[in-house]
């Protein structure tokens, strides 16, 4: 049969725990002080039967104890205080000699306490604490009995009781309140938490209490991750409903020139080459489309083989690729060495994303400039063009997937929106940052820094 877990609260825990401490705490101190007392009880009545042992001694006349004298003399009560006195004689004889119902205590069984040695237990008469001494021939045995000591301890014990008890009963309110005040907040943050996987908008944020300063801490964390939640979120949908227009509108494109090629091509052949050329690019602009959208998802799930590589030389064969095919001049600023740690095939495609983003808006007689710097801890990576810039507020969202500075502008020079994505994307893969800055006199500069590469052993270790 399966075991069943028992799943407890915080609260409980803590007060679980308290109660062994608190129990814990009471038996040490109730052993502790009873312990206490009953050692200085006990060194009390070995004081007490020396005091006995000295008196009776002097007590002995005539070779015999004095029982009388030695009670009247003795300065501690001997009611319950058995002896016995024996003296060996030089002829063998030995006189031996009993106080009151000392005799008939002695033919008792005795039974010494382990460790104390000194205590003993007789039945019918409780513990007594024997000690012995000798003077001038006479042999001394006396046996203390130790039951006002034992009441003492009794009483010592029972009141030990009771404080624990009490301390016990007191200790668990207190305990319990104190857990419950503490855990109120998480469990309140639980229950808000709970009620957000229950509603359809995860906008609402969860309470953040002023203390303990744990759950503030994991409220506010809590409430990060909702935020990443929500604005990744919104940006699948917007992913999504961006990713559908932009196949939309090739796909109604096209369709619209096969039915217009349905009705009126035997009527009109001349149309059937326009259509067919449109269809065409259409059909180019869907795929490319499409082929940016597969690049992006493995970028986001992938991960890149890094090595070391030289930038500068990466640099001078992607300007030399996109010399071709561009209008304006590309001008290189290289350093004659940029050794790197990265991906050089996806460092090339960022940076011919770049030179043709700069190309789409800038115009055709202002130069493409490409700059690599070796910097203290970075290496830099800056694309510069003159064209018509980036508002501030823009700066932060153009990586952002389909987002466009200038909807009208960016359907004149073409483009899918998922270019500067995919750069973004990539720069990530390669832990490297990119940022835009303004350039001067206008235009915008795109600045990669890419960190120092490690000693080769150690990268190869990571």
């Amino acid at each position: 049969m399966k075991k069943r877990v028992v799943v407890k609260t915080t609260a409980q825990e803590i007060q679980a725990h308290f109660l062994v401490m608190l129990v814990l705490m009471a038996l040490i101190m109730g052993g502790a002080i009873f312990s206490t007392v009953g050692y200085q009880l006990v060194k009390q009545s070995e004081q007490t039967s020396r005091i006995l042992i000295k008196s009776l001694k002097r007590s002995i006349i005539n070779e015999r104890p004095d029982w009388n004298y030695w009670q009247k003399s003795s300065p501690i009560d001997t009611k319950d205080t058995y002896v016995r006195v024996y003296k060996e004689h030089a002829n063998q004889r030995t006189s031996t000699f009993y106080s009151a119902n000392a005799h008939k205590f002695i033919q008792r069984n005795h039974y010494r306490i382990p460790i104390f040695t000194a205590l003993q237990y007789t039945p019918g008469y409780g513990l007594t604490y024997y000690r012995s001494g000798q003077r001038e021939g006479f042999y001394t045995e006396i046996w203390l009995n130790l039951a006002p000591i034992t009441v003492i301890l009794a009483s010592v014990l029972v009141v030990t009781m009771v404080v624990a008890i009490l301390m016990i009963g007191l200790g668990w309110v207190y305990v319990r309140r104190t857990a419950e005040q503490i855990t109120r907040p998480l469990a309140n943050l639980n229950v808000a938490a709970h009620e957000q996987t229950h509603t359809q908008s995860f906008k609402a944020t969860l309470p953040v209490p002023e203390r303990p300063i744990e759950v503030r801490q994991l409220a506010i964390s809590f409430n990060e991750l909702l935020t990443a939640i929500n604005q990744k979120a919104r940006q699948e949908r917007e992913f999504t409903s961006n990713a559908a227009h932009e196949l939309r509108t090739p796909i109604a494109a096209i369709r619209g020139h096969v039915q217009l090629l349905e009705r009126r091509a035997d009527a009109h052949p001349e149309i059937i080459p326009r259509s067919i050329q449109f269809i065409d690019e259409e059909s180019a602009r869907m795929q490319k489309l499409v082929n940016s959208l597969l690049t992006l998802s493995r970028a986001d799930r992938g991960t890149l083989k890094l090595d070391y590589f030289d930038l500068s030389a990466i640099v001078d064969e992607t300007v030399a690729e996109e010399r071709a095919v561009l209008h304006q001049s590309l001008i290189v600023n290289s350093a004659h060495s940029a050794i790197i740690f990265g991906n050089s095939e996806s460092v090339q495609q960022i940076l011919s994303a770049l030179i043709d983003n700069a190309g789409k808006y800038a115009p055709a007689g202002q130069p493409i400039i490409i700059t690599v710097q070796v910097l203290t801890q970075t290496i830099q990576l800056t694309v510069a063009d003159q064209g018509i810039g980036i508002a501030d507020d823009d700066k932060q969202r153009i990586f952002e997937r389909f987002f466009r500075v200038d909807s009208a502008r960016t359907r004149e020079v073409g483009g899918t929106g998922l270019g500067l994505a995919i750069v973004a994307q990539l720069i990530q893969l390669n832990r490297a940052t990119i940022t835009v800055v303004d350039n001067q006199p206008k235009g915008s500069q795109f600045v990669i820094q890419f960190p120092q590469p490690k000693p080769q052993s150690e990268n190869l270790s990571d």
